[in-house]
């Protein structure tokens, strides 16, 4: 390939860091977020970036990229070159040297942080409150809600079980102790909300909420530190009392629910957040000592991977409860008996 002039090797098969675009159509202007800082970029070329995102992978030449994007191979090189400056293009192999474990840590306090942000902003909560979505499906999310929280306990024990003899092991025994019988909150709502004590506890989890189960419990096998980070990813950080009635004035006013209908529902979130559980990654940051690239590489991973489950489960809660169509519900296990 013959590059363009003003190309440089790093340039040559570009592929990014972590970025994160928010692009509203009524905005002039959209947000780049990175674990470095974060941008405005005009909205016209953030859509063009955005059509030759998916080809920056590090396998594809800028020639490849423009042809497969239908940009012209200058607008590619000018994009990139403004990317590098931002700190957005992953250098070439072998230019940087492995972090120091400070500059480790701090970039997945912040990488936690970013992607929590993002599961918080799609969280499926808000569009009940919109009036987006069915009673049904409002039931389903927190059955959903019963299996995951009923399941998350024993996750964790799973991860200590596999910690050695110390701190880590202590502060995950205890993590996992608080959580225990904490469905039990979720269900009472669903009591609330007209269903059966025994409906609720013989249902069956979605595929989804089944695939947060096994992907948190092989990344706590193989790292049992990274369920700090998983932590400081999923729990609450704030209990906000005008929030919470706000939300449950919106039930009232949506689907005619007693004012009562969610307080068990935020006891849980309460407690959860009284115990501290949000932070317990920066109160034990000194616990996470990996350094090895590989082991990294898998645990950041990993984790991009649950929070992709997350959205997923919330995916197919809409699928699956919106309408049910003749679907069970709660969706039922299938038996040998049934067949």
């Amino acid at each position: 390939m013959n590059a363009p002039p003003g190309t440089t090797t790093d340039l040559m098969f570009p592929k990014l860091r972590e970025n994160i675009w928010h692009i509203n159509s009524r905005s002039d202007t959209a947000l780049l977020v990175t674990s470095r800082a974060s941008f405005e970029v005009d909205r016209e070329d953030a859509l063009k970036f955005v059509r030759m995102r998916s080809y920056c992978t590090g396998v594809h030449s800028i020639d490849d990229i423009a042809s497969k994007s239908g940009l012209s191979v200058e607008d590619v090189n000018s994009i990139l070159v403004s990317l590098r400056e931002a700190e957005v293009l992953c250098p070439p192999e072998g230019v940087v040297e492995q972090p120091q474990l400070d500059e480790i840590r701090k970039t997945l306090v912040k990488i936690v942080d970013i992607w929590s942000d993002e599961l918080r902003s799609c969280y499926i909560g808000n569009e009940f409150a919109r009036g987006d979505l069915s009673r049904t499906a409002l039931s389903g999310w927190l059955v959903e809600m019963y299996h995951y929280i009923k399941d998350f306990p024993w996750a964790i024990e799973h991860g200590a079980n596999h910690a050695p003899p110390g701190k880590l092991k202590d502060v995950l025994t205890t993590y996992a102790n608080q959580e225990k019988s904490h469905e039990e909150f979720v269900l009472k709502t669903l009591v609330n909300l007209g269903l059966k004590r025994e409906e609720v506890k013989s249902s069956t989890p979605l595929v989804s909420t089944r695939a947060v189960s096994l992907l948190m419990r092989e990344m706590f096998e193989q790292e049992p530190v990274s369920v700090l980070l998983m932590a400081a990813l999923v729990e609450a950080q704030e209990f906000r009392e005008d929030g919470i009635e706000e939300f449950k004035e919106r039930m009232q006013e949506v689907f005619g629910l007693p004012l009562d209908t969610f307080n068990p529902f935020f006891e849980h979130q309460k407690i959860d957040v009284g115990m501290g559980h949000a932070e317990l990654l920066s109160n034990n940051i000194e616990l996470f000592d990996i350094i090895d690239p590989q082991r990294l590489d898998r645990i950041v991973n990993s984790l991009h991977d649950l929070k992709h489950a997350f959205e997923l489960q919330s995916a197919e809660i809409k699928s699956y409860y919106t309408s049910l169509a003749g679907k069970y519900f709660p969706r039922q296990p299938m038996l040998f008996s049934s067949l």
